[in-house]
């Protein structure tokens, strides 16, 4: 009987000496994000996509962004613990007509934006040969189509 209490001691003091310590993060699994379930993917979101994108985003304009946070990309609907994406309160894109955009802004999402979460969700970037890759619409929703003048 002793022996088994002072195993079952034993095993205790090992696995408090040993286990994870207070306040220790979990190890996320290298699997792209759709694989992720919910409490990893908030996970990755505070420990990887805001220490990286918040910086990036506040050196293009550091007044703009100077509050990145979870409502930067995902909006007002966080306050529900909702964090859907894409966000229709994000700019509109009207790729045929990219005039109201700033040519700097453009670019920006483009070189690092895209490929920067492209990367952080381990997807594959958008591109020609393959559509079906992390690009703008990601995040963004498609302007609805404008009438032409006749």
């Amino acid at each position: 009987m002793r022996y088994v209490a002072f195993t079952s001691l034993l095993l205790l003091v090992a696995e408090l000496a040993c286990g994870p310590k207070p306040g220790a993060k979990a190890v996320l699994p290298d699997v792209p994000f759709d694989e992720l379930d919910h409490n990893q993917r908030l996970q990755l979101m505070k420990q990887v996509v805001m220490p990286t994108m918040a910086p990036l985003f506040q050196e293009h304009d550091r007044e703009r962004y100077a509050k990145f946070g979870c409502r930067t990309c995902h909006g007002a609907s966080v306050d529900r613990d909702e964090y859907h994406m894409p966000n229709d309160k994000l700019p509109k894109l009207n790729f045929s007509d990219m005039s109201k955009f700033k040519p700097e802004d453009i670019e920006f999402m483009k070189s690092k934006v895209v490929p920067t979460m492209a990367r952080i969700l381990k997807q594959p970037e958008h591109s020609a040969e393959n559509p079906q890759g992390f690009g703008c619409l990601e995040c963004h929703t498609r302007a609805a189509p404008t009438a032409r003048a006749e």
